[in-house]
């Protein structure tokens, strides 16, 4: 993963939809987390945390991921995407970027309670057999101050007691043991 002023510059203008986006998200209910995908300078795809209390999958990088995958884009095309999300995404969204073959991951907010850079740190892939699966380049940190603002301004106002505790251990940069297991509430 990779940091720096130069990539904050860089990237600081889709982040801003992202964190947008995120805002939506606390006027749902829901957690603050913002994402767009980029091609070619342009956004194709965003979504923001709206319905995850009655459907635990439907986070916001899965939906832009579903609604990029129907599209019909070429593997060329997909390398050449940047997905922008306010957290760092979670194993299984990491998965999704890996299986639509998104070429770049750039987050605000670190996520060490169940971020897959956390978790995993990368997985084998066998490259040389499946050329399409190639990790991402991962750029973190990017706005991270105004995601976790978003997220202190999510624990004020949340009445959802096991979305707040996660949101107040996002904040504090709370670590789980990998072998300690993630209850619902952690997404």
């Amino acid at each position: 993963m990779t940091t720096s002023a130069v990539h904050s510059t860089e990237h600081a203008p889709h982040m801003r939809r992202a964190l947008v986006l995120a805002g939506k998200g606390i006027e749902a209910g829901e957690l603050p987390i913002g994402v767009v995908v980029v091609l070619d300078s342009k956004i194709i795809a965003e979504a923001y945390c709206s319905d995850k209390g009655l459907k635990k999958l439907h986070h916001p990088e899965l939906l832009v991921l579903l609604d990029v995958d129907g599209r019909g884009y070429s593997l060329r095309e997909r390398q050449s995407m940047t997905l922008y999300t306010t957290l760092e995404p979670c194993v299984m969204c990491y998965g999704a970027v890996l299986s639509c073959c998104v070429g770049r991951i750039v987050f605000g907010l670190d996520a060490p309670i169940d971020g897959a850079l956390a978790r995993i740190g990368g997985p084998t892939l066998a490259e040389a057999h499946h050329p399409e699966y190639q990790r991402p380049e991962v750029i973190g940190n990017v706005l991270s101050n105004e995601s976790r603002v978003l997220f202190e301004a999510f624990i004020d106002q949340s009445i959802d007691s096991a979305m707040t505790a996660f949101a107040e251990r996002v904040v504090a940069g709370v670590l789980v043991s990998p072998a300690a297991p993630l209850s619902e509430a952690n997404r």
